[in-house]
């Protein structure tokens, strides 16, 4: 996980994987300090504020393709169409076919 700093750097921070002691990664909190951990809520609230902003402009980005696309008459079945056509014409070009 990269996780960037207030000081403009990026450090990598480990995630336990699944059924590694988690209990270890718990007790990193307990080592931070005081001011330490303030910073860390500031940068997760900050975070999770960005993914809010970025899930909506994806939103926008999403409603805005699919106006352009129903003013130019391309439906589902159409994409559909094209997305099969082109995945025959990827196979039967392929030397193992």
């Amino acid at each position: 996980l990269m996780v960037y700093s207030p000081q403009g750097l990026l450090r990598s921070d480990s995630i336990p994987e699944v059924g590694e002691d988690a209990a270890a990664t718990v007790g990193m909190a307990e080592t931070l300090s005081e001011e330490e951990q303030d910073e860390l809520r500031k940068e997760l609230a900050k975070v999770e504020e960005e993914i809010q902003t970025l899930s909506q402009v994806l939103a926008a980005k999403e409603k805005h393709l699919a106006e352009i696309k129903r003013k130019l008459g391309i439906n589902s079945l159409q994409e559909l169409r094209q997305n099969i056509t082109k995945s025959w014409q990827d196979v039967t070009s392929t030397t193992a076919y």
